[in-house]
């Protein structure tokens, strides 16, 4: 099983809830989770804004706390996530070690 992903914030703050937000955990969304962002609104910014709280586990309330270049990078890593891009790379880290030589051994002679 891969390392659980992160973002760490570039501006930390304090949640509505008074608890200090350094990073987010990244839980990858389902099909389900746009299905329900889709019938509380029709507008794609709120539907951006539901799914990237629902794919961090935080409060609409946090994440409109998001400083400007962090809710740029949570956007860059929903963009990525449903495309099925390497989140790890976006995130600024290199993929694991293991994948590389899965990837290799999975190579015609």
């Amino acid at each position: 099983m891969a390392d659980k992903l992160t973002l760490t914030l570039k501006f930390p703050f304090k949640t509505a809830a008074g608890v200090q937000l350094n990073s987010v955990s990244i839980k990858r969304l389902k099909r389900k989770d746009i299905s329900s962002a889709q019938s509380a609104t029709k507008d794609e910014g709120v539907m951006e804004d539901m799914l990237i709280a629902k794919m961090f586990g935080i409060t609409l309330e946090d994440l409109g706390e998001f400083d400007i270049a962090d809710s740029k990078s949570a956007t860059e890593v929903l963009r990525e996530m449903s495309s099925g891009g390497d989140l790890a790379a976006v995130l600024g880290r290199s993929a694991a070690a293991g994948a590389e030589v899965a990837a290799l051994g999975n190579s015609p002679a």
